[in-house]
C-alpha cells in the first residue's frame, strides 16, 4: 500500500525531508503546521491539494518538482526560500493573502513555474500590495504576473475562494 494522503490535524512542526519523494501523495492536510521544511515535499509528483493555512515559510526545495500542484494558497506565508517551488510545472495560481509582502529569498524560488517565460498563470496578492511586490527584491522580476486577489475571488475579498470563471 502506498501513502496517498497526509492528514495530521494536530501536527505543528515538520522535520526536513519528512515527506521527500512520496510520489503517490495527492493530498496534504496539515492545518496547524507552521512551515514547509527544507526538502519537505520535494518530488511529490502527484501532489494536487495542499492545506497548510498557518505555514509562514517554505524552506529550500520545500515543494520542488511537485509537478501536479496547480494551486498553492498559503494565507500566512512570509518567506519563500531558494528552489522552494522550482519545477512545479503545472502551477497556475500562487495565492499570497498575507497583509505584508512575502520575502522571496532568491528568484530561483519560482523557476520553471508560472513565472517562467513559457509559464502561464499568476501570483495573486492583496490589491494594496501589488506595487510593493512589483518593486520588492526578487519579486520585481515577476511584475507582469501579479493580479489583485480581490478581483479574482468569488466574493471580492482577500479571503474568498478563487473564481476560475474570472481568470
Amino acid at each position: 500500500t502506498s501513502l496517498t494522503e497526509i492528514n495530521f490535524t494536530k501536527l505543528k512542526t515538520l522535520g526536513s525531508a519528512c515527506f521527500k519523494a512520496c510520489s503517490e501523495v495527492t493530498t496534504v492536510n496539515l492545518p496547524l503546521a507552521t512551515s514547509i521544511p527544507i526538502d519537505g515535499f520535494i518530488y511529490c509528483s502527484k501532489l494536487e491539494t495542499l492545506n497548510m493555512p498557518l505555514a509562514t515559510s517554505i524552506g529550500g526545495n520545500g515543494l520542488r518538482s511537485c509537478t501536479s500542484l496547480v494551486e498553492v494558497d498559503l494565507p500566512s506565508l512570509e518567506s519563500i526560500s531558494s528552489y522552494a517551488l522550482t519545477g512545479c510545472t503545472a502551477l497556475q495560481r500562487l495565492i499570497l493573502r498575507n497583509d505584508v509582502v512575502c520575502t522571496l529569498n532568491n528568484t530561483n524560488g519560482l523557476s520553471s513555474t508560472i513565472t517562467s517565460s513559457t509559464g502561464s498563470g499568476y501570483i495573486y496578492v492583496p490589491s494594496a500590495l501589488i506595487d510593493s511586490y512589483k518593486a520588492a527584491t526578487n519579486w520585481s522580476n515577476y511584475a507582469s504576473k501579479f493580479r489583485a486577489l480581490e478581483d479574482y475571488t468569488v466574493d471580492g475579498t482577500t479571503t474568498g475562494a478563487i473564481d476560475e470563471t474570472k481568470i
